[in-house]
């Protein structure tokens, strides 16, 4: 009988010795600003998946810690996966930008709809020292009546002491970028489409 009674506190004991009080998670979506952009109804955005090089689709975050040592550290980690992470941010930097809601693969019709893809080849993260993100964007309008456009981004951002710094300085990054992109997207819009730097 009071075996019976040890199991499930046994199971209790181990279960919870598998949680490590020490984890940390960190997000690339920014706080969001005291007063929101107004919704301008002129337009309205379709962001795609974010692809991401493979070895930082991961849930650990992956510091560079030398010219040829990456690191993915256990007990800190992205709060999701990093595509969906950097969409998120992106596309949230990007609304905010334009005063433009992301329809997010939905059928809208009335407004010019922009299709954008962010393709990001580098993501690299120095604790310490800097947060570093290149990427790759197109953006076309869903009708097809303007020429798609394909830009390439590089954005570097020093970073604080510790992890939440360097999320920061990533958030900082793609804020960057977002804001290059929401240049192209009005470009594009008003017929005369060009890369922003």
């Amino acid at each position: 009988m009071k075996l019976i009674a040890l199991v499930p506190a046994l199971v209790l004991v181990v279960a919870g010795g598998c949680r490590s009080a020490s984890n940390r998670y960190y997000t690339l979506i920014a706080a969001p600003a005291a007063k929101q952009a107004v919704e301008t109804n002129d337009l309205q955005l379709d962001v795609l998946p974010v692809d991401v090089p493979p070895e930082v689709d991961r849930a650990e975050i992956v510091v560079r810690e030398g010219p040829g040592e990456l690191t993915p550290v256990d007990t800190r980690s992205w709060i999701a996966p990093l595509p969906l992470e950097i969409r998120r941010a992106f596309s949230d930097e990007l609304s905010r930008n334009l005063g433009a809601r992301d329809i997010a693969g939905l059928t809208a019709e009335g407004l010019p709809t922009y299709r954008i893809k962010l393709v990001v080849q580098r993501f690299e993260s120095v604790l310490g020292k800097r947060a570093l993100i290149d990427a790759i964007s197109t953006v076309r309008e869903v009708t097809g009546t303007s020429p798609t456009l394909v830009c390439s981004h590089h954005a570097s951002e020093p970073a604080r002491a510790g992890y939440a710094g360097l999320a920061e300085a990533h958030q900082r990054a793609l804020a960057r970028i977002a804001k290059q992109v929401a240049v192209s997207v009005r470009a594009s819009r008003d017929g005369a489409a060009a890369c922003s730097k």
